[in-house]
Formats: C-alpha cells, structure tokens, sequence
C-alpha cells in the first residue's frame, strides 16, 4: 500500500499543526473527513481562508460603479463607433421593416421623421420631430360591389370551362349508339329500364344527387364504344359498376355505404367480376371521368340567377324541382342528343312555369332561347304524359312527392309555343 507525504495544508502557518482548542477559537470549522493513515492525525481540521490571503482586484476595477444601470449601457455603446446612418436606431438595425409607399399598411401609420442631427444649423429644425400619418387610400366602389364583380367574373370562368367541357367529342356520348354500336339489340325501351335499375340502387344506398347523372353518362359513352353481349344480367352489371364509379367520384365518402361486395351482390356475379367490370368501364372512357353533367349545370345556373327571377322559398321549389326534371330527362333515349347545359336550361324552364307562372318564360335561360329548347321540354313533356310507358318514370314521380311532399303538374304545352309567352 502507498504513502502520502505529509505536506502542508492550507491555513497552517509554518507547518504548526493547530489543536481543536486553537481552531475554534480561530472560528475556523472542522474538516468533513479525517486525513487518518496519510500523515496526518484526526483531529487536523480545514481553516477557512483570511481575507489577507485572498487576492486583491486591480484599481481599475475598483474605479468602476458599482451599479451599471442604463447610463453605463448608453456610455458602452456610445465607445463604438458610429456607422454614418442617419435617422436609424438599433431596433431599426436588428429588425429591419421592408415598407413601401405604394402598397403599405392599410391602417393609419404614423412616420417619425429623424432628427437632424448631423449637420443641421437651425437649432429649431435640429430638434423639431414631425409627425406624418399616412391613411389609407379611399376604396374605389363598395366592398359588396367588389364581391358580386369577382363572383360574376368567377362564375363566367366556371361556365366558359364547363361550356367547353360538355362539347368535347372524347366525352360526348353517340345519339345514335342504340342502331350503330348496339346494331338494334338494345331498344329503347330496354336503356329506360337500365336507367329506372341504376335509380334505385342508388337510392337505395343513399348516394350523392349527382351521382345518377354521372353514371348514366357512364353508360351512354360505354355503350358508344362497345357492343353488349351479355344480356341482361351484363346491363345490369354495367350499371351497377357505373353507379359504383360515379358515386367515388361524386363523394370520396361513398366507399362506406357502398363497396364491390354490394354491386356483386346487385349484380349476381363475384366480387372479382364487379371489380373488372369497373376497369373496363373506366378503361372505355378513356379515364374521363370529370365532364359536367345536366345535374352540375342546374346547380350551376340556379346558383347564377338565384334571387333575379325567384326569392325566397320559391327559389328553393324551383332549384329542386328542375333537378328532378333533369333527372327524369336521363330516362328518354332522344334527350342523349342534347349538351346536359341544354337539359338543364329546359329543366329550369319547366320548373318556374310550374311555380312562378308562365310570365317566367319570357327570358332566355344560360344563353338558350325558348325556341333552342322546345325539342328537349317536348320530350319531357311526353315523359309526364306517357308515365305508365316508360319504366322509371311513375317511381320518380313517387319519390319526389314522397320528399318534398309536394305535388305538380305541367300546363298544357302549347304555353310554350305561343308567340308572346310573357301575355299567357
């Protein structure tokens, strides 16, 4: 085991080894541990230092305050020297503020000139600090004003895109599929009836209102493309697959009300068959999926002239009851041949004849006369005339009442082939 050599602590003076009576008495406190086995006996203990062996500070620290408030700050910073920037404090430096005239704040600012304080001889203009407020400039037309032009210019935008939309060739269905494509194995008849199957499994899912419209689309621009070959139960599944495809677009939430399992289950075929029916259908559509429909062009137009021609509940009859005359329209084969803007200006039509009165005809609709019209109401006309005939018709009229809990009846036709409608 190794040693220690003795050597002297501090407070010993001359090595003399203090008693616990001398460090007492010296106010000195005894050590926490005992030097035991290291040279040292245990009752040696720690001196705490005299102030004559603490070192001394310098007089130049001495010489300093005692107390640095902000005068000694402003006598620090005041040693650096200044970099000739007239009129900028150091808020000014650290944090700059990019502002310009032409597009400053709108709120009243107001703007500290500097003083002149580098070269100024007027003692006055030295020490003068002007105050100048910069207002906002007056607006140019009131903000309702404002609004109603960029909303009338948005939705002159949105019409111009769906205007263009509905007309393109790549997402227009063929009105003469059922003798072309189908080579007459399709009748009307039978498309009615697909369109009646494809409403009620729809409504049977709750899907979103748009949805019908899209698939149905779906189905004509399919059916344009490709022969059937399969029969009914290929139409059914078309349709089924069609509804499916449009209902994802329509609402992103619609997979929690409807899944494959439940179109092979409508369809009676697999869960594998239902999926590849969908990959052919958007396959043959050439992945188009997004052309506006009559649905999109009756919010579209009713959102437009809303408050113009109707006000109040009114509005809200009109706005429902030209969307179940749209939809009413997907059931007859000669209303294909029409752009959906053009089903849904006759829909409207139609609509304020029923609630507003035949004085509510006399203005052109989304750009379409009366006249451009007649061949489209005429073959809704004929769908509320022949309900019994045509497969779907007599279920739409029961479900309109059954939610709205109103019912209609449209004025003889002849009140749209007058020659001065507004005088009915």
């Amino acid at each position: 085991m190794c040693s220690v050599a003795p050597f002297a602590l501090p407070g010993l003076a001359g090595g003399a080894r203090p008693t616990m009576v001398t460090t007492y008495a010296r106010g000195g406190v005894p050590a926490a541990a005992a030097w035991c086995g290291y040279g040292y006996d245990a009752d040696i203990v720690l001196l705490p230092p005299m102030p004559a062996d603490l070192p001394m500070p310098s007089m130049e620290f001495l010489s300093l305050p005692r107390r640095h408030g902000a005068g000694f700050i402003r006598d620090m910073f005041g040693g650096v020297q200044s970099v000739g920037v007239p009129g900028r404090s150091m808020m000014d430096i650290f944090f700059p503020i990019d502002a310009h005239d032409d597009d400053g704040p709108t709120t009243p600012v107001a703007v500290l000139r500097a003083p002149r304080s580098y070269g100024g001889d007027d003692d006055a203009e030295r020490d003068a600090v002007t105050i100048d407020i910069k207002t906002p400039p007056p607006e140019k037309q009131p903000q309702l004003e404002q609004q109603q032009q960029c909303g009338s210019e948005y939705d002159a935008s949105i019409d111009a895109t769906f205007r263009v939309m509905e007309a393109d060739p790549a997402e227009r269905p063929s009105p003469e599929y059922l003798s072309e494509a189908q080579a007459g194995d399709m009748m009307r008849i039978d498309r009615a009836a697909l369109v009646k199957k494809m409403h009620r499994f729809s409504r049977y899912y709750g899907l979103a209102p748009g949805a019908l419209h899209r698939a149905v689309s779906y189905v004509d621009r399919f059916l344009s493309a490709r022969k059937i070959n399969g029969g009914e139960r290929q139409l059914r599944l078309l349709g089924a697959a069609a509804v499916f495809a449009a209902a994802k677009y329509e609402d992103r939430k619609a997979t929690r009300r409807i899944n494959a399992d439940a179109v092979a289950a409508y369809a009676g075929c697999t869960r594998r068959e239902a999926l590849d029916a969908e990959r052919e259908l958007v396959a043959a559509l050439g992945y188009r999926l997004s052309g506006p429909t009559a649905y999109t062009f009756v919010e579209h137009f009713m959102r437009r002239t809303q408050g113009k021609e109707e006000e109040g509940s009114a509005a809200a009859v009109v706005r429902a009851l030209a969307h179940h005359l749209a939809g009413m329209a997907l059931l007859d084969y000669r209303c294909v041949a029409f752009l959906p803007s053009a089903v849904a200006a006759s829909a409207i039509v139609l609509a304020r004849l029923v609630v507003l009165g035949c004085h509510s005809t006399a203005a052109p609709v989304a750009g379409y006369a009366i006249e451009e019209l007649s061949e489209c109401m005429e073959a809704i006309y004929d769908l509320h005339e022949n309900l019994q005939a045509w497969p779907g018709c007599e279920e739409m009229m029961v479900d309109w009442e059954v939610t709205t809990q109103l019912s209609y009846s449209l004025p003889h036709y002849s009140v749209l082939t007058r020659g001065n409608m507004s005088s009915c």
